[in-house]
This record gives C-alpha cells, structure tokens and sequence, in this order.
C-alpha cells in the first residue's frame, strides 16, 4: 500500500470516518464519543490548544481515506490525548496505522506525552501502544445509566437553597480541595442546567451533595461532584445523593443517558454506582507514552 499522511481538512469527514468505528468494541477509543453529530462538534469547537487542523490527520491509499488520528494537546503540559488510530476495518491494521502515526506526529514538536484509553478488545490499538514503548497505567470502566434504569422511590435530596450554601462550601472545600470548580463557583453557575442537590442536616445544616451539570444541546449530563460528610457515611447518602442526581439530569427529556468512568480496581466505588443504577459498558486500558 502506498498511504499518505495529510491534515485533515474537514471536521464532518473525520467525524464520519471516526464515528463508523467508534461504535464497535474492536475499534473504540474512549476519547471519542460514538456519535458523529457529538464528534463533529467537539472537532470543531473544543478540539486541542493547537485547533483541529493543526492537530487531526487522515491517511488515504490510491485516494481513499483509509486511517485517521488525532491530539487532543493541552499546550501548557505538553500532554496530547490521542484520538486513534483509527484505521478500515478491511485493512491490516498495523501497515496503515505506523506510517499514520509517524506521518502525524513529525510536527507535534510541543508534545512530549501521549496518553492512549483504548477498550479492551481493541487489541490493535493496544498493540501499537506497546510497540510504540507506551506504558500501561491502569485499567477503567465506563459505567452508563439511562433513562428508566434507575430505581425510584422517595429521596431525601432537595435543591440547594441559601440557608444551605455556607455548610455546602465547607464540605466541598474539604473533600474536593483545589479542584476545578470552587464552591462559590459552582454558587454562580446554579441555574436550571447546572443544579446543586443537598441532603440537608437542620435548618442549615448539609449531610451530604450533589452537583450536576446538564448539556441539553448534545444530549449529555454528567455528575460533576458528590460528597457526604464525615460524620453521615455508611448510611448509603451516597447511593441517595447519586440517584437523586441521575433524576435530575433525566429530567431533561435531551438527556437519555449519563455515562462516567472509574478505575477498575475502586470496587466500592462500582458497587455504589451500580446500586445507584449504573451498568457496566466497557472496559478500557490507559497507556502512557512518554516521548524521548
């Protein structure tokens, strides 16, 4: 074969390609997303420090398109997520995807770690991982809840009401320190999208949380935090607080599922996702490739 490496010019074709894939265990890359609607708009308006055609490459043989990679480079550490590669299903898939990946990667001079989450019966990516020198660090589950799967009844959470912000801001700030979102952030966010659910303790008083942020326009929901207190565990708030969430976001009637990944190893954690009404869809190997 005589295979090509050029940029990819457009995000619909590099959304098709990837999204006739993604959606077959074989192929999938957990990066990704497997639908091509959801996959173009984030390669158009949420793809990499560099933009898509900087950082998304195709490859073709006799004017075809048989193989395409991406990177998701955060610039200011040097990391790229990689989306792929993904390489035709009737072609050997180690003679496209090596001179895709040498082709791509000639000018990403910036990036000095790749990262690879590559489901576990994606043998061939796996492969070329471990070819390359990545490094396995860990394995994962993408968990999934959907609408009706989860189990009803009365629950204790109610929206997060003033008299309940200053008990939720110390909770917050000790469980999730230095994250990405601070109290008084996610304060300023509450609105009908983005919602702060509390199992109250007293007049002011808060067990436990939930916050949640709905994204109505792609279909997509997602539990952004949860905590309970030290003083409330082992009284299954936990489980409470999830389903409590999960009810929020499917309130949405856009919203049909919520998926999430946790590391394979956290039983606990599983257990109380899936009592929460969660099920198990893949399971997926992260490899780290540092670049000499």
């Amino acid at each position: 074969m005589d295979i090509r490496v050029r940029p990819a010019r457009d995000a619909g074709e590099a959304a098709k390609f990837i999204a006739a894939l993604n959606s077959h265990r074989t192929n999938h890359i957990g990066f990704c997303g497997e639908e091509e609607k959801e996959i173009r708009h984030t390669l158009e308006n949420d793809f990499s420090d560099s933009g898509f055609g900087q950082s998304f490459f195709m490859a073709e043989n006799e004017g075809s398109i048989v193989g395409a990679i991406g990177f998701d480079i955060d610039s200011d550490d040097g990391i790229a997520e990689v989306w792929g590669p993904f390489v035709s299903d009737h072609l050997p898939y180690k003679e496209v995807a090596m001179p895709l990946w040498s082709g791509a990667v000639q000018g990403l001079d910036s990036v000095r770690t790749f990262l690879f989450f590559v489901n576990e019966d994606n043998t061939d990516a796996s492969a070329m991982a471990e070819r390359l020198g990545g490094v396995h660090s860990g394995q994962h589950l993408i968990l999934r809840a959907q609408t009706g799967a989860v189990p009803g009844g009365n629950q204790p959470a109610i929206p997060a009401e003033d008299r309940h912000l200053e008990a939720f801001s110390v909770l917050h700030d000790r469980a999730f320190p230095e994250t990405y979102l601070s109290a008084e952030e996610i304060h300023d966010l509450m609105d009908d999208h983005h919602r702060l659910l509390v199992i109250p303790e007293g007049e002011t008083g808060v067990k436990g949380y939930v916050y949640t942020e709905a994204d109505t326009l792609h279909g997509e929901g997602s539990i952004e935090f949860l905590a309970v207190g030290e003083n409330h565990r082992r009284q299954g708030l936990a489980t409470k607080l999830l389903r409590a969430g999960l009810g929020e976001l499917f309130r949405h009637e856009e919203i049909k599922e919520v998926r999430l990944t946790v590391g394979a190893e956290n039983l606990t954690a599983i257990g109380l996702y899936k009592a929460a009404g969660f099920e198990q869809l893949h399971r997926m190997n992260a490899y780290r490739l540092e670049r000499d």
